[in-house]
């Protein structure tokens, strides 16, 4: 049995900030792997370095063939948990028994300088990766911390955000935090924009109008934060609609999470896909249509409820799926319109090598024994199949009837990855 491989985290940078703990593990290390920037706070333990740069590969076959013989420890900056290489090492050196060692992360020690708790902090990272939910993040949460770096400077991110036109949002940038040169802004996102920052800087952007699951432009949006919005709130045309009690149904049984990836098939006029929207704040949904005036309606309605997580397919299933799709795998599909394609839409879902949900809602006999016969041919398991009916009060004179809406069957249906494989 080999070495452990030591994962340590030395804070924001300072050596003021690395404690005890950590110093007497590094002085009983044989090399250590880090930036330059940090090697140079223990230059003086005269210890094997390696550098990391644009070589993580190397560096992961360096430490595969070393830990046998030598004590390696990989320091941080920060805290190893939070936006490090503890994910990247754990990964791609199985058998390889870690140790990790906290670290305070520039995220705390900025919070702390403005006294501020951080339990209901979203935190993201646009060091060096891109991260295309940042304004649905930045729109749903009273602050967000967001680690900046590697190109995406906070001028540059504030350009982003000034472009969406969010409005009153208050940025604080930490930049070269526990330094001697350390530096703590505070401003707008257009006085931001104008300045310039070093490469390790940190932001908390505070959006006093955040609203939870998506916004609406309308004052009549009571219920932001719950599945089930009403009709009256979506624009709509000529292209049929999934009503509200038998979409809030429909939605239910996907069984989302908040980082789900949905694809809505025959998306009509958006109502599900921005149900799914709102309630996918880290994950995507794109919505899938053919016709013309349901996909401007999808677009006005995702500008309408101001999501940044959907993406409109315009195109058939499922060809157009091969395409727009590519590498991106949903775990959640919603079908509610096939155009006489269901076989082939199930068996294009079926190339999905992952856990799945699917919810299909059909109004004809024919569609309900087709999409059944489908989901059982195809190997899906816990198939359920729920008829509704709805009827609502309308005006007759002084008192009031119920209307019946067309019954809607909704059949459901989970597929599991690793019982599929074993086949």
């Amino acid at each position: 049995m080999g070495n452990k491989l030591y994962v340590i985290g030395i804070g924001p940078g300072s050596r003021d900030y690395i404690n005890s703990a950590v110093t007497n593990v590094i002085s009983q290390c044989e090399v250590i792997i880090s930036g330059q920037r940090n090697l140079e706070l223990f230059k003086d333990l005269k210890k094997e370095e390696c550098v990391i740069e644009n070589n993580l590969k190397e560096l992961i076959e360096y430490i595969q063939v070393n830990i046998y013989s030598k004590k390696i420890a990989v320091i941080v900056t920060g805290d190893p948990g939070l936006y490090s290489l503890m994910e990247y090492l754990k990964k791609n050196l199985d058998g390889i028994e870690i140790e990790v060692m906290p670290g305070i992360s520039a995220f705390q020690y900025l919070c702390a300088k403005l006294k501020i708790s951080w339990n209901d902090i979203y935190i993201t990272s646009l060091h060096g990766r891109e991260n295309p939910e940042l304004i649905g993040i930045v729109k749903q949460n009273f602050r967000t911390a967001v680690f900046a770096g590697g190109g995406n400077s906070p001028d540059k991110i504030c350009s982003l955000l000034r472009e969406e036109d969010i409005k009153n949002l208050k940025v604080t940038v930490g930049e070269n935090l526990s330094y001697e040169h350390e530096r703590i802004v505070q401003g707008s996102i257009e006085q931001i924009e104008g300045m310039e920052f070093d490469s390790l800087s940190i932001m908390i952007i505070e959006n006093i109008n955040h609203s939870i699951g998506g916004g609406c432009n309308s004052e009549k949006n009571e219920n932001a934060s719950t599945i089930g919005i009403r009709d009256d709130m979506f624009i709509r045309g000529n292209v049929p609609m999934t009503k509200e009690e038998i979409r809030t149904i429909s939605v239910s049984k996907l069984r989302l999470e908040k980082n789900s990836v949905v694809c809505d098939i025959g998306a009509g006029t958006g109502s599900v896909t921005i149900e799914c929207g709102r309630v996918c704040s880290r994950g995507r949904v794109y919505a899938v249509e053919c016709n013309e005036e349901g996909i401007e309606l999808i677009k006005r309605n995702i500008e309408r409820f101001e999501l940044s997580n959907v993406s409109v397919i315009e195109g058939k299933a499922p060809e157009i799926l091969y395409e727009a799709l590519g590498d991106i795998k949903p775990d959640r599909f919603f079908i509610g319109g096939t155009k006489g394609n269901m076989n082939s839409i199930l068996e294009w879902i079926t190339k999905v090598n992952k856990d799945i949900v699917v919810v299909i809602n059909t109004i004809t006999i024919e569609s309900t024994y087709e999409a059944i016969k489908g989901l059982e041919s195809y190997g899906f398991k816990d198939i359920e199949v729920t008829s509704i009916s709805i009827s609502k009060s309308v005006e007759a004179g002084e008192k009031h009837l119920m209307k019946a809406i067309n019954p809607v069957t909704i059949i459901s249906g989970k597929r599991y990855r690793k019982e599929w494989i074993l086949k």
